[in-house]
C-alpha cells in the first residue's frame, strides 16, 4: 500500500506528512539499541551491518529537514539513543570503524546533517561523553581514504558540521576535499562526477542530487565563514538549473538516466537545495512547480 497515495503532495504540511507517513513502518524494524534498522535481505555489494546503518541514517535526508522546519517527529528518543550505541565501541550494536571506501563514510553525511539540522533533537540532549563520542567516531572520516568523487564531500560535510558543533575537526582533510571537488568542474554548472580518464567525463543525476546537491547544503551552513566559496557554489548551481530545468516533462516526469535511478526523490533534490541556500535560479514559482510536480510523479 502506498502511504502518499491520498497525500495531494502540493504544500508544506502535505510533505510532513509524506515523510512521517514513509518513515513510520521503520520503527518496528529498529534493532533492540535502536542503532540499526533492518528492513529485510537486500541486494547491497556492501555487509548486512552497513546496511542496517543505511537504513537508521538515510531517514534523516528529510527528518533533520523536518525538524528545521519546525516539524515533530515521534521517534527521536530512539534515533537519539540508537546514535549513542552506535557509535560506542563497547556497545554490541557499534557500527564499527570505517575502512578505506568503506559505506559507512556514506551515511556519516546524513549523520552528520543531523547533529546541525536537527540539533535540538540530536545533539544537545547528548552527554559530554557521548557527544565526545560521536565527533570521534564522525571525525574518522578523515583518517581514511574516501572515494574520488562526490564522496570527498562527505567529508566535507562532515567536518562543517564538527565545527558549526564545536567538536574537534579536520580543518586540513575538509580544504583538500574541496580542492579535489573543484578539479571535477567542467565549467557551465556542470561537474563531472570523479577526475576525467581519456577524455571520458560521467555525467549523471549525480551532478544534482550529489554534487550540487551538497554544495548548496556546503554554502547555506558555511556561507557566513566562507563566503567566497559559498557564492561560487550558489554561482554554478544557478548556471546548471537553467539546462536541468529540461531533464523533467510537464507533468513533472524526469529523464531515466544513469545510476542509483531507485532513489525515489533524488532527482528533483537539486530544487529543494536551491530553495534552502537561497538561489533563485529561477522563478520561486517556476522551482516550485518544478518539484512538486515531480514528487507527485
Amino acid at each position: 500500500m502506498n502511504p502518499l497515495a491520498d497525500l495531494p503532495l502540493r504544500s508544506r504540511a502535505d510533505l510532513q506528512r509524506a515523510l512521517l507517513a514513509l518513515v513510520a513502518p521503520l520503527e518496528r524494524h529498529a534493532s533492540a539499541g535502536g542503532a540499526r534498522v533492518r528492513v529485510g535481505v537486500t541486494g547491497a555489494h556492501y555487509p548486512d551491518a552497513a546496511a542496517e546503518l543505511e537504513g537508521f541514517a538515510r531517514p534523516l535526508w528529510g527528518l533533520a529537514p523536518l525538524a528545521a522546519g519546525g516539524g515533530s517527529w515521534p521517534g527521536w528518543a530512539r534515533w537519539r539513543r540508537g546514535l549513542v550505541n552506535g557509535t560506542d565501541p563497547r556497545h554490541p550494536e557499534y557500527w564499527g570503524d570505517p575502512a578505506p571506501g568503506a559505506q559507512l563514510l556514506v551515511e556519516m553525511a546524513a549523520l552528520a546533517l543531523g547533529l546541525t539540522l536537527a540539533r535540538g533533537e540530536v545533539w544537545d540532549p547528548l552527554t559530554p561523553g557521548e557527544r565526545a563520542r560521536v565527533g570521534a567516531w564522525l571525525a574518522r572520516i578523515n583518517r581514511v581514504q574516501c572515494g574520488d568523487n562526490n564522496w570527498l564531500f562527505f567529508r566535507v560535510l562532515v567536518n562543517v558540521v564538527l565545527e558549526e558543533v564545536g567538536a574537534p575537526f579536520g580543518a586540513g582533510a575538509r580544504d583538500a576535499a574541496l580542492a579535489c571537488l573543484d578539479e571535477f568542474y567542467q565549467g557551465d554548472g556542470w561537474y563531472a562526477d570523479g577526475a576525467v580518464e581519456d577524455g571520458r567525463v560521467q555525467l549523471d543525476y549525480y551532478v544534482p542530487f550529489a554534487l550540487h546537491f551538497y554544495g548548496l547544503i556546503y554554502a547555506a551552513l558555511r556561507g557566513g565563514r566562507d563566503p567566497q566559496r559559498a557564492a561560487l557554489y550558489r554561482e554554478r548551481a544557478a548556471l546548471f538549473a537553467r539546462d536541468f530545468l529540461h531533464w523533467f516533462a510537464p507533468g513533472g516526469a524526469a529523464v531515466p538516466f544513469g545510476r542509483s535511478l531507485t532513489y525515489r526523490f533524488a532527482m528533483g533534490a537539486f530544487w529543494g537545495a536551491l530553495a534552502y541556500a537561497g538561489v533563485e535560479a529561477l522563478p520561486w514559482g517556476v522551482l516550485r512547480g518544478l518539484w512538486l510536480r515531480h514528487l507527485r510523479w
